[in-house]
């Protein structure tokens, strides 16, 4: 609850005035989220008695407002569901869903797809632009962004902006990384590192070289995601050989997988934990 609630008052300035008193009777329009996603923008940005239901997932370990989304009704994504509820806007992952469109755009409920494999701050901007004005909250969007752009400012700009930060490789239970041209990338070179599979020449999602990193080792890991995962995945990934090297040898620094579960405005707090934890163990620079 304290996250929402210091959001809610950085945003009272916006709210409180003339313009928030002459729009006060007229109601502001119903909401629903089909992923846990879509589920961090409409707690962000709507009010409560916007909000019509979430995403199943919403109270779970990867929801940043997990405790916040207790409050709420769930859905489990059905159109019917939306439809019982007078649901006026529903908010969708740029992924899938396509049956769910189809149906929702012969009931004339809106649909904001926001896109959840962005790689810029510029791009969730976007995004929280495009959600804030389907719920009529302009003025809470903009200080969302304007909070986000303030936090990525005050990160030692110095060391983020000559690239020459220690290098990390980014795992995954399962064995996965994180190359160029993925938000990961983006939030690790925003928190002052280099992204080893992105220098190897390596994009998108595909699984870390382990191979080049025996050659090439990084000065720390990343790693997420391996408090949630299944057992079974968790164990075969974190018994490989070089992983328990890597482990031993280096700077193990963890990010709360609901911080990145796509590329949202929460973004930012997984920007926050990595620079925080560079500075610990590298220091503000890196030779």
């Amino acid at each position: 609850m304290a996250r929402r609630a210091a959001f809610c008052l950085a945003v009272l300035a916006f709210l409180a005035g003339p313009s928030a008193s002459a729009h006060a009777e007229t109601p502001k329009p119903r909401a629903a989220s089909a992923s846990i996603c879509a589920d961090q923008y409409l707690l962000a940005l709507a009010d409560p008695e916007q909000i019509a239901s979430l995403s199943w997932q919403a109270t779970g370990p990867l929801s940043t407002f997990a405790e916040e989304a207790a409050a709420y009704p769930s859905n489990r994504g059905g159109a019917e569901e939306f439809l019982d509820a007078n649901v006026e806007i529903l908010i969708l992952n740029s992924h899938g869903s396509m049956e769910l469109r189809r149906i929702m755009g012969q009931f004339d409920v809106e649909m904001v797809v926001i896109a959840t494999t962005t790689i810029t701050f510029d791009e969730i901007a976007q995004s929280v632009r495009d959600v804030a004005a389907k719920l009529d909250q302009t003025a809470r969007g903009e200080a969302l962004i304007a909070d986000m752009q303030a936090r990525l400012a005050r990160i030692d700009p110095q060391v983020v902006e000559e690239d020459a930060g220690p290098s990390v490789t980014y795992f995954r239970p399962e064995g996965g990384g994180a190359g160029a041209g993925t938000f990961v990338d983006t939030a690790l070179r925003h928190a002052g590192f280099r992204n080893l599979q992105a220098d190897l020449g390596n994009t998108g999602w595909g699984r870390v070289p382990l191979e080049q990193l025996v050659l090439t080792p990084p000065d720390g890991l990343v790693t997420s995601f391996f408090d949630t995962a299944y057992k079974g995945v968790n164990a075969r990934f974190s018994s490989h050989s070089l992983f328990t090297r890597l482990s031993a040898e280096k700077p193990v620094m963890p990010v709360p997988g609901r911080y990145w579960t796509c590329a949202g405005p929460m973004l930012i707090d997984a920007v926050e934990s990595l620079a925080a934890q560079r500075r610990e163990h590298f220091g503000g620079g890196h030779d």
